[in-house]
């Protein structure tokens, strides 16, 4: 990851192999730690690795992204 502050849907598409349905279901979930500026969401960088060493403890490795 590079060293800016905060990731955009694509960024974390890229990251996560993920389409582009999948990206904005996760950002509007309450769980994840994203919020809008200028009409753009956003996650900031440490905040999405948090969640994601969080996501990696859960019991299952099928995490679901809620519609």
């Amino acid at each position: 990851m590079d060293n800016t502050l905060t990731m955009t849907v694509a960024d974390v598409k890229q990251h996560l192999h993920i389409g582009n349905k999948k990206a904005y279901a996760l950002f509007k979930q309450k769980s994840f730690p994203s919020f809008r500026l200028d009409g753009r969401y956003l996650v900031r960088r440490d905040e999405f690795e948090k969640w994601l060493n969080n996501i990696q403890k859960l019991p299952t490795r099928n995490y679901k992204i809620e519609n």
